[in-house]
C-alpha cells in the first residue's frame, strides 16, 4: 500500500546549504540559508497561494470547491499572521481529502470521517487545529467573499482529557544537563542488581542556545514564540528585556494584543543574573566577530541565540535534550509554562499575581492547575 503524500513542506538540503520546498517530485529552492528558516517558512506559504488560486465566487455551497475556500484563506489572511506555515501546513493537509468535495459537504458526518481518517497517522491535537483552520477558512470567505447561503458548521474531535505534563524540580534539572549534553549512564552490578550512574557528556548535544530557552521558560512561563522572538533592545518584531528595571516586554513595540496576551513580567532574582550574563557573552562575541571582519556586524540580538542569528525553532535540539534526560515524549516545550503555573501555585502565590506574570485569565490558571495550591479545597475536606 503506498504511503499517503506529505503535501508540501520545507526541508533543509545540507549538500547545497539552502531550504528547499518539496511537493512530491517537485522541488523548489527557496534561497534561504540554514539560519533563516522564518523566511523558507514564508517562501512555502507563498508557494502554497501561488499554487492554490481561487477561480470563482459563489454564495451557492454546492458550487464552491472546499480547496478553493482553504487556498483564498491561505493566500488573504495567513500573510497577516505570525506564523503562516503553520496555516500553510494545515491547508497542505486538509486539501489532499477536502480538495473534492464543496461547502456543502462539510457536515458532521464527513468531518468525523476526516477525523478518522486522520486519525491513523496523527494526534488528535493535530486534527483539531487543522479542522480549526478549515472552520476559519468558511468563516473568511464567508465574511470576504459571500455573504454564503448558510455557514457550514466544522465538528471538531474531543479534546483530551489527559493530565497536563509539568516538571519536577529533578526533571527540570536533567533536562537543563541534557540541553548542555550531560546525560546519566547507567550500569548494573551482576552480582547485587544495583543500579548506579556516572555522568557523561556528548559534545553533539551540546546546545547552549536551548538552555536559555530553558530557563526562560521555567523562570517566565512565556510561550515558546514569544521567547524565541525576544531581544536585547527594543524592536517592532519582538518583545525584549529590561535588565535596568528587571522586567520581561513580551510584545513587540505597537503590536496588536490577541487572545494569546503577552503582558510585562517582574523577573525574579535568578534568572536575571542569567541574563546579564549572556548579554555579556553576546556582547563580547559580536565584538570578536567585528574585529575578524573589520567592521560592525549585526547579530547576537536575540537572547535566544544560535551562531549570532535568531532561530524559528528548537524542535531538534529539544528532542536531543529529552532524550539525554531520560524523560518521556510528553515533556514538549509547552510544558515549561505548565511548569512555571504548577510551582507558582505549589509555593501559594496569589492568584491574580500569578495570572498577571504568567499572561492568562484567573479562571484559567484556578481550573487548570488550582490543585496544586496548597490551599485547595483545605476547608471542604475537614467538614
Amino acid at each position: 500500500m503506498p504511503r499517503p503524500a506529505k503535501g508540501p513542506r520545507v526541508y533543509f538540503n545540507r549538500s547545497e546549504g539552502t531550504y528547499i520546498i518539496r511537493d512530491g517530485a517537485y522541488a523548489k529552492r527557496t534561497g534561504c540559508g540554514e539560519g533563516d528558516r522564518d523566511g523558507a517558512d514564508r517562501a512555502l506559504g507563498a508557494y502554497l497561494a501561488e499554487k492554490f488560486r481561487p477561480a470563482v465566487r459563489q454564495s451557492n455551497l454546492t458550487q464552491i470547491p472546499v480547496a478553493e475556500v482553504l487556498t483564498a484563506y491561505g493566500r488573504e489572511h495567513a500573510p497577516s499572521v505570525r506564523a503562516p506555515a503553520t496555516i500553510g501546513y494545515a491547508i497542505a493537509a486538509l486539501v489532499p481529502w477536502w480538495g473534492d468535495r464543496t461547502l456543502a459537504d462539510v457536515r458532521k458526518e464527513t468531518c468525523k470521517a476526516y477525523t478518522a481518517a486522520r486519525g491513523k497517522t496523527v494526534k488528535p491535537g493535530t486534527i483539531r487545529r487543522e479542522l480549526g483552520v478549515l472552520g476559519a477558512a468558511i468563516n473568511h470567505w464567508h465574511e470576504e467573499h459571500g455573504p454564503l447561503e448558510s455557514v457550514p458548521i466544522v465538528t471538531l474531535p474531543e479534546k483530551s482529557g489527559g493530565r497536563i505534563r509539568w516538571l519536577t524540580r529533578q526533571e527540570a534539572a536533567l533536562l537543563l544537563a541534557g540541553a548542555l549534553g550531560f546525560y546519566r549512564a547507567f550500569s548494573s552490578d551482576i552480582a547485587t542488581r544495583r543500579v548506579s550512574h556516572r555522568w557523561e557528556r556528548y559534545a553533539g548535544g551540546i546546545n547552549r542556545h536551548l538552555a536559555r530557552f530553558i530557563l526562560l521558560g521555567l523562570y517566565s512561563g512565556t510561550r515558546r514564540g514569544a521567547m524565541l522572538d525576544l531581544q536585547w533592545m527594543p524592536s517592532i518584531t519582538g518583545g525584549w528585556v529590561d535588565l535596568e528595571r528587571g522586567v520581561l516586554h513580551r510584545s513587540a513595540i505597537e503590536e496588536a494584543q490577541t487572545k494569546k496576551r503577552k503582558p510585562p513580567a517582574r523577573l525574579g532574582r535568578k534568572i536575571l543574573a542569567h541574563l546579564a550574563r549572556w548579554k555579556r557573552i553576546d556582547e563580547a562575541e559580536r565584538d570578536r566577530a567585528a574585529a575578524a571582519a573589520g567592521e560592525s556586524v549585526n547579530g547576537w540580538i536575540y537572547i535566544v541565540t544560535w551562531k549570532g542569528r535568531g532561530v524559528s525553532s528548537v524542535r531538534t535540539s529539544w528532542e536531543a535534550a529529552v532524550e539525554l534526560a531520560w524523560l518521556d515524549r510528553d515533556v514538549t516545550p509547552h510544558v515549561l509554562r505548565h511548569t512555571r503555573a504548577t510551582w507558582m501555585m505549589q509555593q501559594s502565590i496569589d492568584m491574580w499575581e500569578a495570572s498577571g506574570s504568567l499572561g492568562m485569565s484567573v479562571k484559567t490558571l484556578e481550573d487548570v492547575y488550582g490543585h496544586h495550591h496548597p490551599d485547595f479545597q483545605k476547608n471542604a475536606a475537614e467538614v
